[in-house]
């Protein structure tokens, strides 16, 4: 079963002050280009307020993809910003047309990654009816016979007692069942524990892992594994 890492204060002062000072000064940057490109100053703020978000966002939650692409955005907005301070370019229509998409695709990718689990919609495998195994019943095995309890018998001329035999037990059938999970619902709770170790150690989750919180075999849990990991990234 997996921990929780212990908080270390170093660490999560060094996330923060990263966080807001690379925000800071960026924020800036994105402003004066909104600026430079005939934004008024309350809509100006939308660019680095849109920019920001997604990079918070793909930090949150730590998908390759999206901490690539998030960087990769406020760097085109930093570059365009200090290139058109300095002089070394000017306004254009390729670069207006550039700056205006990069909003649309925060906005976009940041929803993506914020929904919550009940709203993301992926494909689910065809459903297969849980598997429910029964043992055959066990043929009763006869008992063997038991003997006659006779009381003291007297012979007497015209009867002779004797007493009624003892009943054997019934024998009781047991039937076991095992139930199983579907590829769906394994999935499910493969992706829920992703999730959580991700958050938690900022790394997969592990086979190990999965074997011992899903009760799964090394080979189940390795595919598994892998299609989580793989479908998390694409």
């Amino acid at each position: 079963m997996t921990t929780a890492p212990d908080h270390d204060p170093t660490r999560v002062w060094l996330r923060r002050s990263s966080l807001a000072a690379g925000i800071a000064f960026t924020a800036t940057a994105e402003y004066e280009l909104a600026r430079r490109l005939g934004a008024k100053p309350p809509i100006a703020v939308m660019l680095p307020l849109a920019l920001d978000c997604y990079v918070i966002a793909a930090l949150r939650w730590f998908r390759a993809l999206d901490v690539t692409l998030s960087l990769g955005l406020m760097c085109a907005a930093q570059v365009a910003a200090h290139a058109l301070e300095a002089g070394v370019i000017a306004v254009s229509f390729r670069l207006v047309v550039v700056i205006s998409l990069l909003v649309p695709v925060a906005l976009w990718r940041t929803h993506a990654l914020a929904r919550s689990e009940g709203e993301v919609t992926t494909p689910e495998a065809p459903h297969r009816a849980a598997q429910v195994v029964i043992s055959p019943p066990a043929l009763p095995a006869l008992p063997d016979p038991l003997p006659f309890a006779w009381a003291d018998f007297t012979p007497h001329p015209m009867t002779t007692e004797v007493t009624t035999s003892v009943p054997a037990v019934t024998p009781r059938q047991v039937v076991t069942a095992v139930v199983t999970l579907t590829p769906a619902e394994l999935r499910k709770r493969a992706l829920k524990l992703n999730r959580e170790v991700v958050i938690q150690t900022g790394r997969p989750v592990t086979i190990d892992a999965l074997r011992t919180e899903l009760g799964l075999s090394r080979r189940d849990a390795t595919a598994l594994r892998r299609e989580i990991v793989e479908g998390s990234r694409s």
